[in-house]
């Protein structure tokens, strides 16, 4: 007996309407210079991503305040930021929200933190959080980018995503995209994988 496909289901699995579909840049390759962009941060003040600092960087691009799996990746950064600190690796998380969404993002962030270690000195977060990323930048780097389902979950498009390790020549070292809020690189393995690539000297790969 054929099985009756509800509507809803049929309009999660449609193909996008030519004319309406959201272009992304292309994608970086490895051993190239991260285009740069200079960012407000919700410390005050701005941050120059991508620009040599002679040290390794780590950029995470995550989707926005209204997405609860990027309050669980960010909190566990944090909970290995000790570890990233020790391989002298600069990290910055990244939006495309507005000042008061990302604010916001970090003060849930900060809870976060504090519920599951309540030693953390007031929840201090130990990496930036820049804000404001505009599309021509989500293009630059490569990064899907999504139209918001909703009012409620952004006004904006905004970026998917990925993780960009640049060394200390501001050369992209490793870079992982994602179209998706459940893949994402696993934050242990990117310490010991930076660990091993630090050691071992090896040279960037994926380059052909």
């Amino acid at each position: 007996m054929a099985t009756k496909v509800s509507q809803g289901c049929f309009n999660m699995f449609t193909r996008v309407a030519p004319g309406t579909e959201t272009e992304t840049g292309t994608k970086l390759r490895p051993g190239i210079a991260l285009p740069h962009a200079a960012l407000p941060t919700t410390e005050g003040g701005r941050i120059e991503i991508g620009a040599p600092t002679g040290r390794w960087q780590m950029i995470v691009t995550y989707r926005g305040h209204h997405d609860p799996l990027d309050l669980t990746y960010l909190a566990a950064l944090q909970h290995l930021m000790p570890e990233f600190e020790e391989l002298n690796v600069d990290v910055v998380a990244v939006s495309a929200d507005t000042r008061n969404k990302a604010c916001s993002f970090v003060d849930d962030l900060r809870g976060a933190v504090l519920a599951v270690s309540p030693d953390t000195k007031a929840g201090r977060i130990h990496f930036k959080v820049a804000y404001g990323l505009n599309e021509e930048q989500m293009r630059r780097w490569g990064i899907y980018i999504s139209r918001p389902l909703s009012p409620d979950e952004s006004i904006n498009l905004y970026a998917e995503p990925a993780v960009f390790l640049v060394n200390p020549a501001g050369l992209v070292h490793v870079l992982v995209y994602s179209n998706a809020t459940f893949a994402r690189p696993d934050l242990k393995q990117m310490v010991q994988g930076i660990k091993m690539v630090q050691d071992k000297k090896m040279p960037i790969r994926g380059t052909y």
